[in-house]
C-alpha cells in the first residue's frame, strides 16, 4: 500500500510548494532571429518558440489559464490541484497582435495586456483595430497608464490624470471594464495604489516575484524573460521555493532593502502616503 501511494506522487514537485497564483509578466515576442527587441528590451523579450513552449508546459501539467477578473474574487484560488496561471503583457507592442495573439489562439489560450493608451498607433505598438479585435476574440487589456513615465515623480493631479485617461479611454473603446494598473517600470507606493483604488481599480501590479493572493490590492508578477530555461520555467509553475528565493531576494535588493523586513515582504516600495 505504501508503495502504492508512493507511485502515484508526482515526484519533480518539491516536498514544499508556495501557493497562490502564478502571474507571470511578458514583454515582447520576437517570430525570428531577424525580428529583434528594442535595444533598451533585449532582456525582458522572449522567442515565440519560448513561449509556445511555456504554452505547452502549462497545458501538459494541468495548470488552469484564467484572467485576472476570473480568479480575483475567487478565495482559496490553487490552494488544491494546480494553482491558476494568468499570463500579462506590458507596453502594448506591436508584436503583441503580431507574434503574442497568433500563438494564444493556437492554444486556445488568453491574456491579460497592459497597454499605455498614449502610444496606442505609434510605430512599434498596438493599434486600435488590433486591440478591438484581440478584445473581441477574449484577450482582456487593462491599464499601463495613459504615458510610460515614472509616476512616482508625478504630482497627485497629474497621477489621477495618468490612471483616469487610461482607464476611461480603454473603456469608452472596448466597453468593458478595466479593472487592474501596471505602473511603468514596476515603480509603485502607498500613494500610487491608494489614488488607482480612488480611481476605480481594483488591484495594481508590482515587480515583486512572489505567487499572487486573490483579493489583494496589490498583485505580484513573476517576470519571465530570455534567461528563463524550460527546467526554470517548470519550477516557476510547481511554486518551488528554491527557484523563487534568490529572485525575490534580487528584487529586495533592487527595489527597496526595507522590503525584506517583513515576511511575506510587501510589494510596496520605500516612498510613503
Amino acid at each position: 500500500m505504501a508503495a502504492g501511494r508512493l507511485a502515484g506522487r508526482d515526484l519533480r514537485r518539491p516536498p514544499f510548494r508556495l501557493g497562490g497564483i502564478r502571474v507571470l509578466l511578458y514583454h515582447g515576442l520576437t517570430a525570428s532571429s531577424e525580428n529583434r527587441a528594442p535595444s533598451r528590451e533585449g532582456n525582458f523579450w522572449i522567442s515565440a518558440s519560448q513561449f509556445r513552449d511555456h504554452l505547452n508546459q502549462i497545458s501538459k501539467g494541468g495548470y488552469q489559464l484564467a484572467l485576472l477578473r476570473e480568479v480575483w474574487d475567487r478565495l482559496g484560488a490553487g490552494d488544491e490541484g494546480q494553482p491558476p496561471v494568468v499570463l500579462t503583457f506590458d507596453d502594448g507592442w506591436a508584436s503583441d497582435f503580431r507574434v503574442a495573439y497568433p500563438l494564444l489562439l493556437e492554444a486556445g489560450a488568453r491574456a491579460e495586456f497592459f497597454v499605455n493608451t498614449g502610444t496606442v498607433g505609434a510605430e512599434g505598438f498596438l493599434k486600435w483595430q488590433q486591440i478591438s479585435e484581440m478584445h473581441r476574440m477574449g484577450m482582456s487589456f487593462q491599464s499601463h497608464s495613459h504615458d510610460h513615465v515614472h509616476l512616482l515623480q508625478l504630482s497627485t493631479p497629474l497621477l489621477k490624470r495618468q490612471l483616469r485617461d487610461s482607464k476611461h479611454m480603454l473603456e469608452d473603446r472596448l466597453g468593458s471594464a478595466v479593472d487592474f494598473l501596471s505602473a511603468p517600470f514596476g515603480l509603485l507606493s502607498r500613494r500610487i495604489v491608494q489614488t488607482a483604488l480612488q480611481e476605480g481599480y481594483r488591484g495594481v501590479c508590482t515587480s515583486w516575484a512572489w505567487p499572487a493572493q486573490p483579493g489583494k490590492q496589490t498583485i505580484p508578477r513573476i517576470a519571465v524573460c530570455h534567461r528563463t530555461t524550460s527546467s526554470g520555467f517548470s519550477r516557476l509553475l510547481a511554486g518551488n521555493p528554491v527557484w523563487y528565493l534568490p529572485r525575490v531576494t534580487w528584487s529586495g535588493i533592487k527595489y527597496g532593502p526595507r522590503r525584506l523586513l517583513r515576511w511575506p515582504p510587501t510589494p510596496l516600495p520605500l516612498e510613503s502616503a
